[in-house]
């Protein structure tokens, strides 16, 4: 069995998820329908720098899961609180070999438990398209699908 560490903190713990952060995005750019060449672009730091923005107009909680034995990170989850008092999980990602353990259930009971803790008025998660998978974990615990946004690939027709 997997000894398992988890760490929390706040945006100050960003830095040592972003190999991980990379391994989404690279999942997303694979599996997008129609958005991959955005997600190639998309940075990290890009990303980091939008998540402490946001943390300046609320609060950031970044939960690490680490292998013990091994010592490396091989999990995380960031949430958000904004300045409406709006939640959101904003990324949750939990590497191949350590899936079905828990971690991830672990990370969303300590995200909701903060968030409840903070009485949110709501609590929102966004899915990419092609990452639909994941939507039978959040059904769980009662997360469903209510809006699509549509983006334009393109401007041609402006």
């Amino acid at each position: 069995m997997k000894k398992i560490k988890y760490i929390s903190g706040n945006e100050d713990l960003l830095d040592s998820i972003g190999f991980l952060w990379e391994k989404l995005n690279k999942h997303h750019e694979n599996s997008s329908k129609y958005f991959s060449e955005k997600f190639s672009k998309f940075t990290f730091e890009v990303r980091k720098k939008g998540l402490i923005d946001k943390a300046k107009r609320g609060f950031m909680k970044v939960e690490i899961a680490r292998d013990v034995e091994k010592n490396i990170n091989i999990g995380y989850c960031i949430s958000t609180i904004n300045d409406r008092n709006i939640g959101e999980i904003e990324s949750l990602y939990v590497e191949p070999d350590y899936r079905k353990l828990g971690i991830g259930n672990e990370f969303m009971r300590n995200a909701l438990d903060w968030m409840d803790l903070n009485n949110v008025k709501s609590i929102c998660i966004g899915v990419s398209v092609g990452n639909e998978e994941v939507l039978s974990f959040y059904k769980k615990y009662g997360f469903f699908p209510k809006t699509i946004i549509l983006e334009q690939v393109n401007n041609k027709y402006k």
